[in-house]
Order: C-alpha cells, then sequence, then structure tokens
C-alpha cells in the first residue's frame, strides 16, 4: 500500500475568486482551471495524497483592488478554506490569505483571524508586494508576529512589478516564477530577515525556483565584490549558505531528474516537502509525480519528503 502523500501545494479556486480572475482577464499563459472539492479529492486519491494543505494562488487577495475590498476578500476566502477543512479535517488544511503585506493592519489582524479564531495550519505568502520582497524593512511587524508563533509560511510567486513584457511564448509562470522566489528568498537571507526571525518555517515553492543552483554564487560574490551592499543584520561567510538551506523546499511540478539531482545533493534531507501545484499545473502534477516516483532515492528520504518532514511541521496530521 502507497503511503499517503501530504501536499503542501495545492490550490482552490472558489467560485467568488474565479469571479475576480475572470473579471480582471490576467494573463498567466493558460485558461482558468474549474475547481471543486471533488476535484481535489479525485487527484488526491489517484496520487495516494492523504492530506492536502489548501491555499491561495497568485495574484491572492490583491486581485480586488481598493485596500478595503483586498481585506474582505481575503476573509472570505479564509472562511471558505476553514469550512472545506472543517467537512474534512483529515484530508485538508489551509495557509490562510493575507491582504498585500503593505497593509500593515489589515495584514496582521487577518493574520490573528485566521490563526487564532480559524486555526490555521500556516499562513500563504507572495514573492513580492508593491515592487518590495519579502525580506523589505517594512515587513518586520509581520514577520516579528509570524516568528512569535512559530508560524508555517509557504511563499508562492507572483508576478513580479513592472517586468516588461517581451514576448507571448514567456508568460511569467513559465520562467519568472522560479526567479521570483529566488529573489525573495536571497532578499529575506541577505536582508538578515531570514536569520533574524528563525521560528517561522518558510515553505519556497518549486524546489526553491534556481536558489540551490546559484547558491555558491550568492556565498562568493555576496561575501566579496558585493559585501558592500551588506548591512548589520545580513549574515556573513558561511552563514549565507546556512541559512539559504534554512528553508523547506516543496516539489509541485519539480518531480524531473534534473531537478531532483540538483535539489537532494545541495539541501538537507528533512527539509524537502511533496506538492503537486493541483490546480493550476494543467495536468502536469502527474507526470511530474510519476517522474518522483520513477526516481531512485534512498527509501527514508522518499518517507521523509512524502510526509514525515511534513507531520513534523503539522502534528495534529499525525495524531491519529
Amino acid at each position: 500500500m502507497a503511503m499517503a502523500k501530504i501536499d503542501v501545494h495545492h490550490h482552490i479556486l472558489p467560485d467568488f475568486y474565479e469571479n475576480f480572475l475572470v473579471q480582471a482577464n490576467i494573463p498567466v499563459g493558460t485558461s482558468i482551471p474549474k475547481w471543486t472539492p471533488e476535484a481535489s479529492l479525485q487527484l488526491m486519491d489517484e496520487l495516494h495524497i492523504g492530506t492536502s494543505m489548501l491555499s491561495l494562488s497568485a495574484p491572492g487577495a490583491m486581485i480586488a483592488g481598493e485596500p478595503a475590498k483586498v481585506r474582505a476578500l481575503a476573509r472570505q476566502w479564509n472562511d471558505y478554506a476553514a469550512e472545506v477543512r472543517a467537512d474534512l479535517p483529515e484530508r485538508f488544511g489551509f495557509f490562510a490569505a493575507l491582504p498585500a503585506l503593505t497593509d500593515t493592519e489589515g495584514s496582521m489582524a487577518e493574520l490573528k483571524h485566521s490563526l487564532d479564531e480559524l486555526a490555521a495550519d500556516g499562513i500563504t505568502l507572495f514573492t513580492s508586494y508593491d515592487g518590495k520582497y519579502l525580506g523589505a524593512k517594512e515587513f518586520e511587524p509581520i514577520w516579528a508576529e509570524l516568528d512569535r508563533r512559530h508560524a508555517v509560511v509557504h511563499v508562492h510567486p507572483v508576478h513580479s512589478r513592472g517586468a516588461p513584457f517581451t514576448t507571448p511564448f514567456l508568460p511569467q509562470p513559465l520562467i519568472d516564477y522560479p526567479h521570483e522566489s529566488t529573489r525573495t528568498a536571497s532578499d529575506l537571507v541577505l536582508s538578515g530577515r531570514k536569520r533574524q526571525y528563525p521560528n517561522c518555517k518558510i515553505i519556497l515553492s518549486h524546489a526553491g525556483g534556481t536558489l540551490p543552483y546559484i547558491s555558491e554564487r550568492l556565498v562568493s560574490l555576496g561575501n566579496s565584490i558585493f559585501a558592500g551592499i551588506l548591512d548589520d543584520n545580513s549574515p556573513r561567510g558561511d552563514q549565507i549558505m546556512e541559512d539559504l538551506k534554512s528553508f523547506y523546499f516543496d516539489l509541485a511540478i519539480s518531480g524531473s531528474a534534473n531537478v531532483l539531482d540538483t535539489l537532494l545533493k545541495w539541501a538537507p534531507p528533512h527539509r524537502i516537502l511533496y506538492g503537486s501545484d493541483f490546480p493550476f499545473a494543467g495536468g502536469v502534477e502527474r507526470s511530474s509525480d510519476a517522474a518522483l516516483q520513477g526516481y531512485i532515492m534512498d527509501e527514508r528520504l522518499r518517507q521523509w519528503s512524502y510526509r514525515d518532514n511534513a507531520l513534523a511541521l503539522f502534528p495534529r496530521l499525525g495524531s491519529d
């Protein structure tokens, strides 16, 4: 019998959020998938996923526009996700949505509502807000509160502000999303924010983007010709690599040997988590899962990646 995986990268699109996507006509390079709880369960049963952590995908609640409407959409999504989990708590958890982090008051209020009243399993943050990556100093109050709560934070890429449209063959999710994950993770480390708030358990999407591949570059150049950009909070020397490896990495659309050869050689084994990216992967979640299943790895690492590492983050799932 196949072990029941825990999927930390699984999106839901209730009708009210789908309506925003349709009205906004955001070019994501693909059609908007139709989602239902039954569709999630069907995929989960097919891929032997025991529990999925539900989250809001890009562009998030910010699609509502005005700050008051953004706050209202985040609250509506969180309340809905809590209802989905309440119906099947052994099959679903959820990462709460926040308004834009530039709205400190609104984000703090929703964070407290989600964690205190809804008992969310974690928080979703996007790679940037209004052109600012997650290491920005103005986001410190949010990080401080998340750190105080030892919160799990799933970081999902979002369109980068002001990115030029170059060709219809390169929609942002195709190439830019992994780079956005790399940029915000690097910003968190080099700004010192990752070291400053060590109790936050931060999960990076899609195997960390290109972070494993360029980590040595960040360390060598960050300690030499770019050392002048670092401030008093920034890590130095081997601390940079230590902080880069302190993230968690989900395997959403990252089951190929090319990705796994690099990630598993570089990242600590207890930092790898399973992810599907349903329903936005357009069926690739199945081929990625098949590639992951066929990849030769130590069976202890497979057990850790599929389930046990996530159980350490979400102990309620192992209470039975």
